[in-house]
């Protein structure tokens, strides 16, 4: 895995980690790690931070067989009652999440496997903040064979050990002749996007091309409700999207627009 440093090789590669080696992690990468959250926090406006050691967090999810061996969490943490803030905590995060996928380390998105009131004692939330989320973050089980497999097997589980909606489902608001006229990079974001991680893997994102204007927008299907995270999903999709095509920004809020640079 050498050789595959960037994002776009982490969305290829990235899956649900559930099994962890009980290796705890080291103090250098989680320097790296609290280096990396910094200035992720400062452009999102978020607050999230690496939590070690905590396994009574994870007590049930443990013992049930859930997981296993999960004791260290990113706290997704930012500005209370805020859909905008929910969805930049989904992009950030997710960035996150690829970084470390690219130091090896295994991820899982959760918001119901795990003890939220024990969580919040163990990491910061200042006035005006709650504790949306949590990212499980550890080696994953057997790392060291895992980090000895080539890319290719890696990236060949992840095609293979979920499914996943179409790209006719994901471009559901388009006709068959305008997905054929979308330009290659609409194509690929998308293709990333269906890749991404997504509560009870819902997938409620929903992408589209506007050929007058040469971009692209993303919305959440109206029967995705919050209280599966739906804003937190829309940002982790965008942020996939982006990777996947190339030079481009959104504009943030369901039906955000990207234009490609």
């Amino acid at each position: 895995m050498a050789e595959h440093t960037q994002l776009i090789d982490a969305v290829d590669i990235r899956t649900a980690i559930r099994s962890y080696d009980p290796e705890p992690i080291d103090d250098d990468t989680a320097r790296q790690i609290d280096m990396l959250l910094a200035p992720l926090n400062l452009l999102g406006d978020l607050h999230i931070q690496l939590v070690c050691d905590r396994p009574k967090v994870f007590a049930e999810a443990n013992t049930s067989g859930h997981l296993t061996n999960a004791a260290n969490y990113l706290a997704i943490v930012g500005p209370k009652d805020d859909d905008e803030a929910k969805e930049r905590a989904g992009f950030y995060g997710e960035r996150a999440v690829l970084a470390a996928t690219l130091r090896g380390l295994g991820t899982l998105w959760v918001a119901g496997s795990w003890d939220r009131a024990e969580a919040a004692r163990h990491c910061h939330i200042r006035n005006g903040e709650e504790l949306y989320l949590g990212v499980v973050i550890g080696h994953p089980e057997h790392h060291v064979e895992r980090l000895a497999k080539p890319f290719e097997e890696l990236a060949e589980f992840q095609r293979t050990h979920r499914e996943t909606k179409t790209y006719e489902q994901f471009t559901a608001g388009m006709s068959a002749a305008e997905r054929e006229t979308a330009p290659a990079w609409f194509r690929a974001g998308v293709e990333a996007a269906m890749k991404a991680p997504s509560a009870m893997n819902r997938q409620p994102v929903v992408f589209s091309y506007d050929a007058a204007s040469g971009t692209a927008s993303a919305h959440i299907d109206p029967s995705a409700g919050d209280e599966h995270w739906a804003f937190n999903d829309l940002g982790i999709a965008k942020l996939h999207f982006q990777i996947g095509a190339g030079q481009g920004q959104w504009t943030w809020g369901d039906n955000g627009i990207f234009t490609r640079r």
